[in-house]
């Protein structure tokens, strides 16, 4: 577990039924081309692990493309948890064998090591991370690391703060109501963008490729961890 003071954690329970919707009338398919920007790389995992995986569209698709990996989808919404199982269970009982659903705060999960053997080949954290104070979130992604195998990859998408004046100054316009929204709406208690790609690196994980959409407002990378890199600590 994550020591120290934690903010009280983002639940989407209230909005969980209508956040494909708000997304698309929002963003259109830029979130979507955002999270499966670096896909190809999930087709070769095993053992995944998907942190605040929403209504599983993420999941879903691993699940098609990728017929020998074992997920553990890992969500605070129960609601969120609920409409990404049911999307599993529609598509057969071979795919919802494949997947266990923890409804938990990250902060607080323990992985099941005895389910599928071994540790995380894959990691996703799909607008997630920007969830989580700046004070957490060194420790946070640490934590996660330490579930990782050798070579393992890391998958990410989330928002950011773009460089230079115009494009800086339509990013956090946009990263300020986005939080305020959620805020009113889900109680997620941050209030700007944490040091997610910094946190990373600190892990030993190296990005190999990475794109922007929407003048820098959004942020997609691949990362790897060294075949050789020693364990982080939990």
């Amino acid at each position: 577990m994550i020591a120290g003071p934690q903010p009280a954690p983002m639940n989407c329970n209230a909005i969980a039924p209508y956040y494909q919707t708000l997304e698309y009338a929002s963003f259109g398919k830029h979130l979507e081309k955002a999270r499966f920007a670096f896909f190809a790389e999930a087709v070769r995992a095993r053992r995944a692990l998907i942190c605040g995986g929403g209504d599983g569209r993420f999941l879903a698709r691993l699940l098609r493309g990728n017929p020998g990996v074992h997920a553990d989808f890992v969500d605070l919404s129960s609601k969120m948890a609920e409409l990404s199982e049911r999307r599993v269970a529609a598509m057969g009982a071979p795919f919802r064998r494949r997947v266990n659903f923890h409804v938990e705060d990250v902060r607080q999960f323990t992985p099941p090591r005895a389910s599928n053997g071994g540790r995380y080949d894959l990691v996703v954290t799909n607008f997630f991370l920007d969830c989580f104070p700046a004070a957490q979130i060194d420790a946070l992604v640490s934590r996660i690391a330490s579930w990782t195998a050798p070579a393992a990859h890391w998958l990410l998408a989330d928002f950011a703060q773009a460089p230079g004046f115009a494009s800086a100054l339509y990013t956090r316009a946009v990263v300020l109501t986005l939080y305020a929204a959620f805020r009113l709406t889900t109680g997620l208690r941050v209030t700007h963008l944490p040091p997610y790609l910094a946190a990373l690196n600190h892990t030993g994980f190296a990005p190999i490729r990475q794109q922007h959409a929407l003048f820098g407002l959004l942020h997609s990378s691949l990362w790897q961890r060294a075949p050789t890199q020693p364990e982080s600590a939990a």
